[in-house]
């Protein structure tokens, strides 16, 4: 529980990314932070030493180790749950913090007891701006990044996407920011009773902001604090499934926030799309089938309580 005498609680969710790891931590302690900070990791059951690495390199690190892979959302919450900051950052081990970002985010917070939660930019390990903040997704907005379109047609995919851009130049008020680099009140956190494990990884951020919005708070995304974010780094192994993990977490966020004609609408897409998918890796030479996951979001899909089995249905998909 928050005592006022940390600043600052970063969590950072681990899974086999001991290299990615190291290196995001060395970037939380050169970051210059006059705060007080506390750093606790949580480990999915890595098999890459990571543990290990970080306890001989950082034996400040609180450590929390799984000994399953328990995905983010429920690995967030075990380091919410021993927290001392006023604060908390969600972090990806693929990201590095920048100078400043740290004390930044934190006086936004401090000075203005309106906003819940607060981002920064984030930039690309190639140094190009990545779009971190955005408006709460639509039907359309969920219809356009169906599989049918990111297969058939990725370019108007983009194209219309590009046109729903928020300014991340600017500092501003906005929806949501993703959950790379996230920091949020602690108590407006635990109001929100954390992130909801129903979702294994992915939209857990975007449900979050809408929680925090709910209860009265405004979401400030800040221009003048920066991160580098290795975009996919974390979790490039097993890209197949990952979009799978990333189907269900979208479905349970329609379910849970669209009306049920729209919900109907997004399973008939959703199946189209995988449709599409299954078609088009089989034209693919060398590519091989993963035709029974991709089934099992189908089959899934038109369940009825599918919202409280979906979970498990994510864990078997990534693996333990």
């Amino acid at each position: 529980m928050a005592d006022g005498s940390v600043d600052l609680s970063i969590a950072i969710v681990s899974y086999n990314t001991r290299v990615l790891m190291l290196d995001c931590l060395k970037a939380v302690f050169a970051s210059g932070a006059e705060i007080q900070f506390e750093v606790i990791v949580v480990d999915n059951n890595s098999k890459d030493e990571t543990v290990d690495a970080i306890r001989a390199r950082y034996p400040t690190v609180q450590i929390i180790v799984n000994h399953e892979n328990r995905g983010f959302s429920k690995a967030v919450n075990q380091a919410l749950a021993v927290s001392a900051g006023r604060y908390v950052l969600m972090l990806n081990s693929d990201t590095r913090l920048q100078k400043s970002a740290l004390d930044r985010m934190v006086i936004c917070l401090d000075k203005d007891p309106e906003i819940g939660a607060v981002g920064c930019k984030q930039w690309t390990g190639d140094g190009q701006l990545y779009q971190s903040c955005f408006p709460f997704p639509s039907i359309r907005d969920h219809l356009i990044h169906a599989s049918f379109f990111r297969t058939c047609a990725p370019a108007w995919q983009e194209a219309l996407a590009a046109e729903q851009a928020i300014d991340c130049t600017r500092s501003q008020d906005v929806d949501w920011i993703n959950g790379a680099c996230l920091m949020v009140r602690t108590d407006l956190m635990n109001i929100c009773s954390g992130l909801d494990e129903g979702y294994f990884m992915y939209f857990e951020d975007v449900d979050l902001c809408r929680a925090i919005h709910q209860h009265g708070f405004r979401i400030r995304h800040l221009a003048d604090a920066d991160i580098v974010h290795l975009i996919g780094k974390s979790g490039e192994r097993d890209r197949d499934k990952l979009n799978i993990v990333w189907e269900f977490s979208r479905i349970r966020y329609v379910e849970r926030h669209f009306p049920p004609l729209n919900r109907f609408i997004m399973k008939m897409w959703i199946t189209v799309g995988v449709f599409v998918r299954l078609a088009h890796r089989s034209s693919v030479a060398g590519v091989q089938q993963p035709g029974s996951v991709y089934w099992s979001v189908v089959r899934r899909l038109w369940q009825r309580r599918v919202a409280e089995e979906r979970p498990q249905m994510a864990e078997a998909t990534v693996g333990r």
